[in-house]
């Protein structure tokens, strides 16, 4: 994959600020599992691979 530095670091960001906004403002909950909490954990640790990628 041939991505470009200003790319990733994009990338990365972005995930990282919808990441903190669905952490605090949602809460989605099905059969006692919790979908946000799931969705922002994704999010947190792509962010943290595409920031570390640089």
């Amino acid at each position: 994959m041939n991505l470009k530095d200003e790319t990733v670091l994009s990338i990365g960001m972005f995930s990282l600020t919808f990441g903190i906004f669905i952490g605090r403002f949602t809460y989605f909950e099905y059969s006692g599992f919790s979908i946000s909490d799931f969705i922002e954990g994704v999010l947190y640790g792509l962010s943290l691979v595409m920031n570390l990628f640089i």
